[in-house]
């Protein structure tokens, strides 16, 4: 009996130094990153309020707002309709701030079906103010952007936006919706709140800001604003080859100002590797058309040559793979003519492996291909001959005519210069 009596004293005492911890101590528990213990403590003091308001009797089990599993995207529908009539409860500082911390730490915890149930009571037992209650919304949005699927996205967006109505002071809120909404068809709006925040920030905005911004630009046909923030990301990134060449082809094809498009390909073709042959040689291409336009022939003319000899760096390359792709297939066929003619079945794995091996091949010599026709090889063939015609070397020019109909391109037209100079020619000029 005497230990029965103890054992029930000992339970009474620690009951109530729960509940006296349960008093106030659960936000310093949550500061000191001990969310389990301070999650338990306001779960305690939640349902001892719950257990008191007898006229309140089904709110316990709508605290939780979500009952079964599968019902999560319910929760958006309740965050964007937040002033119907039926959501709000009543103003209880107290019960929202505990079903604040409650949503803190169970998402601390990991627990996010929780995390969001009470968020929204939070929510439910206050009145919204300026500048205060954009926090509830921005951890709720938190926890939508943990997820996949795009119902939650919608919610993530959301709750962004709804912390953003509430402090649009804080910049970061538009950053964050800006960058979430780049990948979206929303480019507008996007672009709308990276200048914002760009604008009004007093913190250092990271550089990738001013290149997303210039792709936004670029995407909807807004090219004079891509090169400007380009050039902001550039100022800040100048070694960034990839982007002085995308800026360098905008103000060149784009926005026609040469004297930005020339500056930043020469860099380009001053940082780049020599192994990015792509860029490489389409910026010595990009620049002989413009030397091409201002009637600078002979530069011209420099430029597209350099174009070729990258060009001929991959027919090298093409050459050396079907040289491979030959020998592979010798082995081939003498493998196959063992296993045929002597029954050697035991090279039959062998035989499988060059096959693979020469399929390999086959798949390189297709991408070797199509790079190779990315370089316009007709094109600046084409244009390397009329160069050749205007300052009167009509050989020259009758040699890269015939180059261009070998590359199929502008045949006929190619055709009738050759004849044409070849009169030329007969004829003194």
């Amino acid at each position: 009996m005497k230990k029965k009596i103890i054992c029930f004293a000992f339970i009474i005492a620690l009951v109530s130094a729960i509940y006296a911890q349960a008093e106030g101590d659960y936000a310093a528990l949550y500061n000191s990153k001990e969310y389990d213990k301070s999650y338990n403590i306001i779960l305690l003091k939640l349902n001892e309020i719950y257990r008191k308001r007898v006229e309140d009797r089904k709110i316990p089990a709508g605290y939780i707002a979500l009952s079964n599993v599968g019902e999560d995207s319910d929760l958006i529908t309740l965050f964007r309709q937040r002033k119907e009539k039926g959501f709000f409860i009543e103003d209880n500082p107290e019960l929202s701030e505990l079903h604040f911390y409650a949503g803190r730490c169970a998402a601390k915890l990991d627990k996010k079906k929780d995390s969001l149930n009470h968020y929204v009571q939070a929510l439910r037992f206050r009145k919204l103010e300026q500048t205060r209650d954009d926090v509830i919304y921005y951890e709720i949005s938190g926890i939508f952007k943990t997820y996949n699927e795009p119902v939650y996205f919608k919610g993530y967006i959301d709750a962004l936006e709804q912390a953003y109505s509430l402090n649009p002071s804080n910049y970061l809120y538009s950053y964050e919706i800006g960058d979430a909404l780049s990948v979206t068809k929303e480019k507008k709006k996007s672009i709308f709140h990276l200048k914002r925040y760009i604008e009004n920030t007093d913190d250092e905005v990271k550089p990738e800001v001013y290149l997303k911004l210039g792709g936004l630009y670029e995407s909807i046909g807004k090219y004079l604003d891509t090169e400007k923030y380009y050039n902001e990301y550039l100022r800040r990134k100048p070694e960034d080859g990839e982007i002085l060449f995308a800026l360098g082809y905008i103000s060149y094809s784009k926005t026609g100002n040469y004297i930005l498009a020339e500056s930043s390909l020469q860099r380009v073709l001053k940082i780049l590797k020599e192994s990015d042959i792509y860029r490489r040689s389409k910026s010595y291409e990009y620049l002989g058309d413009m030397a091409y336009n201002n009637l600078k022939y002979d530069k011209a003319l420099i430029f597209y040559n350099e174009c070729i000899n990258f060009q001929s760096k991959i027919l090298e390359l093409i050459s050396g793979k079907n040289n491979e792709r030959k020998n592979l297939t010798l082995e081939i066929n003498k493998l196959k003519e063992a296993l045929i003619n002597n029954k050697e079945f035991e090279k039959y794995e062998d035989y499988e492996i060059l096959i693979d091996d020469r399929n390999k091949i086959d798949k390189e010599l297709e991408i070797l291909q199509l790079e190779f026709n990315k370089l316009h090889p007709g094109r600046i063939r084409w244009f390397m001959a009329v160069s050749y015609e205007k300052i009167g070397k009509y050989n020259e020019a009758i040699a890269y005519y015939r180059e261009s109909i070998r590359y199929n391109y502008n045949s006929n037209s190619a055709r009738e210069m050759i004849v044409k100079l070849q009169l030329k020619i007969k004829r003194g000029y």
